[in-house]
This record gives C-alpha cells, structure tokens and sequence, in this order.
C-alpha cells in the first residue's frame, strides 16, 4: 500500500463569505450554538447568489432572498451586495404579465407570495443600506408586479387563479373565494409599496395602492370576522400569524391570537414527539410547524411581548435540529435537506431584538432603531456589523444596554435620536 505520509492535500472552501463580522453570545450555550449554526447555515448557502441549499438544487429562490436571507446577512455583514443582486434578478425574469421570479436566473419559476414579499424586501432592503439607487431602479418593475395582483383582485380578495401562492409547507389553505394568507401577504406588500412610492415622489401610486390596500382590509376582515366564530383554531397557524404580524388585531384579540399561537407550537413536532412529521412536500397537516414559517411567527410573538416563549423554541425546535446536524435542516424532519438558509431566524431575532438595534437608513445614514425586547436574556453581548464598513459593539446592562461604534452613528429610541460618536460609550 501506498504511503500518502508526503502528499500535501488541501481544501478550499467555496463560498461568497468569510468569517462572520457580526457575533452574539450569551450566558446560555445553546442559544449561543444557534446563533452560530444560522450564521454557517447562511454561509454554506452563499455563492455567487443566496441559494435554498448547497447540494440539491441550488436554485435562487426569491424566497430565500427576502425571508431569513437577507436579515441574517445584515446582522453578520456589512456586505449586503449579494441581496441587491438577487432582488435585482428576480425583476429580470419577471412575467409577461409583470409578477417577479420566484426563481431565477437559471430554470424560472413565478410564485404569487414571493412576489409579493419581493415589494416588502426592497424597501427594507433600503432601510438597511440607504441604498435608494436600487428603488429607483425597480420602481418600474414594482408597479407591473402591483398591477399584476391588481388584476386578481375582487371584492372578496385574490383570485386563487394566479401563479403558485406558496404559504409553508403542510399548509392547510382556507376555502373560502380567496386564500386569506395570500391575501394578508398583498395587505403588507401595499402598504410597502405606498411607502416606496411616496418616497420617490409618486404620490398617485401611493394613493392607489392606499384604496386597493382598503379593498383587500375589507375581504380579510370579513374572513376573521367569520371564523373567529369558530375559535382560533379554526382560523389557523398561518392566517393568525400573518394577521398579528401586520397588526390588523387589536384589544383582546392580540393576546388571544398569540397564546392561540403559542398552543398551536406546543402540540407540533419536535415540541409533541408524537405530533405528524412532514415528511414529504406534498404532506399537509395542521399541526406541522416549520422553520421557514417561524420567521414571520416568531418575528410578531417578539413584538407582542413573546420573547421568552419564542426563546424556549429556540432551544426546544432548533436544540434538536442541532441534535441531526451542523447545520440547519429545511424542516423537522430529516429527509430533507440538511442546510437550509431560510431555518435560521432565530439568528437574525437574536441579534435584533436581544441586541436592540434594526438600520434605519432610510431615517438618515448610519442610523439604527433601538428595538430591544425584554427577556430572560439580560446578560448578552454581540457585534452589529454597519452596512457599508464598521461595527457596533453591544453589551447589555440589566435594563439598560450599551453601546460603541467604531464610526459615528444614532440611535433612535422613543422618538429621539441619539448621536454616538466613533469609540464613545452610550447607554440607552
């Protein structure tokens, strides 16, 4: 037998990222671990483009652009290229009847949600980075897209007649005239795109988009206004999710909707080990949950207040996606895929609502929104990376939390602005 002792082998990794700039620990590993896994999962899902998986398809889904993607690249790095890249294609391989790729550039497919959550992730994408070059580019490409749901559009909401509306997988879809979670998607898309609008002076598209935003209220009103009737199960994971997130409850309906939600995760696998699994795509359950999913849960049980039962799903649902691999399963099930960019939210969450900062760019340069979240976490620290070159360095006080920036940068809390100059502490 050969003896390979003086043979030098080397391996290169491929990939569009290094080493994270952004970092979170806390005093509890676990959580600290999944900060991490999100970040490699991330990395190992970066190429030339953000793609779904590094060993399947490795397909650029909008989707996986606009979710988990693009918040976890803007907590681990200053460079957010690779996302202008991917909203920039989905306009190239746009529909002739103006919907925005779902997938692209290679074999193309158009998916109604995603094109929608594409309205959403350019105007967050500018909050961001202050880059406002990239909504002056696809303004027009936004507008065909609006118009494209505009078409759709009754007085009982979408037609279900339109390119494939992916909700999650295991969705249990309503069957009423419109699917309501489609509709809740078109909700906040509008509204993004009366934003985009007016910031780029075109007030008639802004008040058009106002008048269809009321049509598409009224049709998602009626839904909740029927099927609370028959409790919140009846009005299901998604819908709720989706509705408490854009804030269309108010009163008691909040706090039902939430513990609503939060029963619905206990009795779903891995929370229930005897609860059905999602074993194949066209499995559908209503007691299935999945990381793709939690984005936009965890992202509403975080602002309602939820922040430590969403923390105890880190570490039951994510401590055992750990427990199959290094990196982060498609879903809670291990017959799928094995990385998977779109699990990670509990990395972009833990950086922004533990840590306190979100950019607002689009409120001046190198300005951030103060958004802490009181948990249990109290004695966490953590790097935010600066879009366009620097750091925050971040470290929490108890109640209070401190912060120094290696460039001069405000803060917004409760309306006022704060100025931290380079390398000067200030506790907010």
């Amino acid at each position: 037998m050969r003896d390979f002792s003086d043979v030098d082998i080397k391996f290169y990794e491929r990939g569009y990222f290094g080493a994270p700039e952004g970092n979170f620990t806390c005093a509890d590993e676990l959580i600290t671990r999944i900060w991490n896994a999100g970040i490699e999962t991330f990395r190992s899902c970066a190429e030339d483009a953000v793609i779904d998986n590094p060993t399947r398809e490795r397909g650029e889904w909008t989707g996986d652009v606009v979710g988990a993607g693009m918040n976890i690249c803007s907590v681990a790095y200053g460079d957010m290229r690779i996302i202008r890249r991917g909203l920039t294609h989905a306009t190239w391989c746009a529909a002739p009847d103006g919907c925005v790729a779902g997938l692209c550039p290679g074999g193309v497919e158009h998916v109604s949600t995603y094109a929608l959550q594409w309205v959403n992730a350019c105007v967050e994408y500018y909050r961001m980075t202050g880059d406002r070059t990239l909504l002056e580019e696809l303004f027009g490409y936004a507008e065909n897209n609006i118009r494209y749901f505009e078409s759709k559009l009754g007085v009982g909401g979408l037609d279900r007649n339109m390119h494939w509306s992916f909700i999650d997988w295991g969705y249990v879809p309503d069957y009423g005239e419109s699917d309501t979670a489609s509709d809740l998607y078109f909700y906040s898309a509008l509204g993004a795109y009366a934003e985009w609008a007016e910031m780029l002076g075109k007030d008639g598209q802004a008040v058009h988009a106002g008048e269809l935003r009321s049509v598409v209220r009224s049709a998602v009103k009626k839904y909740f206004d029927g099927a609370k009737k028959g409790g919140w199960e009846n009005v299901g994971l998604h819908r709720a999710a989706l509705a408490l997130g854009q804030n269309f409850f108010d009163g008691k309906d909040v706090r039902e909707c939430a513990e609503f939600i939060k029963r619905h995760y206990l009795s779903c696998f891995p929370n229930d080990p005897d609860a059905p699994r999602l074993g194949a795509p066209d499995k559908a359950d209503k007691r299935i949950i999945t990381p793709y999913f939690s984005h936009y849960v965890f992202r509403a049980l975080w602002e309602a207040g939820e922040g430590d039962f969403v923390l105890d799903q880190y570490r039951k649902c994510w401590g055992w996606l750990l427990d199959q691999d290094n990196t982060l399963c498609e879903v809670f099930d291990t017959r799928w895929s094995h990385c998977h960019e779109w699990s990670g939210c509990p990395t972009w969450q833990l950086s922004r609502y533990v840590l306190g900062l979100e950019p607002r760019f689009d409120a001046g340069k190198y300005c951030y929104g103060y958004c802490r979240k009181r948990c249990s976490l109290d004695s966490a620290q953590g790097v935010i990376p600066i879009a366009g070159g620097g750091k925050i360095y971040v470290k929490l006080l108890g109640d209070k939390t401190e912060y120094r920036a290696t460039r001069a940068v405000s803060i917004i809390k409760d309306g006022v602005k704060y100025d931290a100059p380079p390398e000067k502490s200030i506790i907010l």
